[in-house]
Order: structure tokens, then sequence, then C-alpha cells
């Protein structure tokens, strides 16, 4: 069984509900092609504390990076709302180096 949870952009979120990479997950399809052999189990999935979010001091940020490590998910999925303009937002960027610090795979890509 592989333990997935997924990292979305806070400010994306308020209009997304998520189905393109539940579509995603429960098809196989995109970068969850690689689990077409494998049950998977969603541990988490997040959103980050905003492109301001000021990552030394917000208390509730390092609380959800400790809650996600903790949950020990195989991979960490990147959705693809976190870039823009080609470019992926520099919260996203540090959140995915703690995790990448603690040993979990970082998959940039969901649907």
């Amino acid at each position: 069984m592989k333990r997935i949870a997924v990292l979305t952009c806070l400010e994306r979120s308020k209009m997304c509900v998520g189905g393109g990479c539940f579509e995603a997950i429960n098809s196989r399809k995109g970068s969850f092609e690689t689990y077409r052999y494998d049950t998977v189990e969603i541990v988490s999935f997040f959103h980050c504390n905003g492109c301001a979010c000021d990552m030394e001091n917000d208390a509730a940020y390092k609380e959800k990076i400790k809650r996600v490590i903790t949950l020990n998910p195989d991979a960490l999925h990147v959705g693809v709302c976190t870039i823009k303009q080609l470019k992926e937002c520099p919260t996203i960027t540090e959140m995915v180096r703690l995790f990448e610090a603690e040993g979990i795979k970082v998959v940039r890509g969901t649907h």
C-alpha cells in the first residue's frame, strides 16, 4: 500500500474542489499512473498557508508540516495548482524542501 499526501494552493482552493486530483488518483492517471498496480491510501489532502505566509513565525504552518510528516506518507504530490505563471510559489518550494529533508519523496504534479 502506498500512503500519499497531496499539497495544493490555498489561493486556488477558493474555487477548487479537488475533483481533478481525486479523479486522477482514483483512475491512476497523470502523476498517479505510477501506482496503477498499488493500493493507494490518501493520508492527507491539504493546502499551503498562502503566498504571504511568514514561515518563520506562523505556528499553524509549522504544525501543519509536523502533522503531515507524522502521517509518514510514501510520497507527497504537489498539485498542478501550485504553479503560477510557470513558476512555483516560494511557500510551496519551502514546504517541499522540508518534506524532502524528512526523506519524503516529492512528486510535482497531480492530474
